[in-house]
């Protein structure tokens, strides 16, 4: 393993003037991955943007957010948020809102809820001590079909958690996606999505099977070498 690798990839069509470059987001990573990524994002007309801001996600995130710092982990940094004020492009948040978040969240069982946000910080602390750079990265792998452990963790009891996680915001990005393709009408438009690596397969599958996308360029960046 030489490090993690993102791919930067664009998506066209010949029915509609509009092309789509997704970037894949690993929410830890090198410095000059993040500026790399948005500084190419601001050459675009529009930016999709994730981003949750509740009190859950603040609980949930410390699995990661609790790595910087870190000695063993030194010179990677947690995602920063993208700079919105420095950037020509029309910024579209195509997340939910806290309160969407904490409707769908609620549907997730007592016990589960608990256990997430128990667990969530023993994770983060575990990483902050103890992971070295191979170790973390090893948990960053995200293929653009699910694994056969992703498809094995499926069950009735944590499906309501990944609905809240994963897909109910799958559907908000591809909602908020359709209104740009909707609206360009023919018009020539570019269009960047940064959002995280695991919601991209979503994204893919809106373009390639329902909006006569296809690929027509692709791009390795580096999220995180090696020491």
């Amino acid at each position: 393993m030489i490090g993690v690798r993102s791919a930067r990839l664009i998506f066209s069509s010949p029915t509609s003037g509009v092309r789509v470059t997704l970037f894949p987001m690993i929410h830890v990573g090198e410095p000059e991955f993040y500026r790399t990524t948005y500084a190419d994002a601001q050459s675009h007309d529009v930016i999709l943007l994730e981003g949750v801001r509740s009190p859950v996600v603040a609980r949930i995130t410390r699995s990661y957010r609790w790595i910087e710092g870190a000695k063993n982990l030194s010179g990677l940094v947690i995602q920063p948020r993208f700079p919105d004020s420095l950037s020509s492009a029309r910024i579209v948040h195509a997340d939910f809102s806290q309160q969407e978040f904490e409707e769908e969240w609620r549907k997730v069982s007592l016990w589960l809820r608990f256990a997430v946000s128990v667990l969530a910080p023993l994770v983060g602390l575990n990483r902050r001590w103890r992971s070295s750079r191979s170790q973390l990265a090893k948990t960053m792998s995200c293929e653009d079909q699910p694994s056969v452990a992703d498809l094995l963790a499926i069950s009735p009891e944590t499906g309501a958690l990944t609905q809240a996680i994963l897909h109910a915001r799958d559907q908000r990005l591809i909602e908020r996606l359709g209104d740009e393709l909707d609206a360009a009408d023919g018009q020539s438009k570019d269009v960047a999505i940064i959002y995280g690596a695991a919601h991209m397969r979503a994204v893919v599958r809106e373009l390639t099977s329902k909006r006569n996308f296809s690929l027509c360029g692709a791009e390795w960046r580096t999220i995180m070498n090696m020491e």
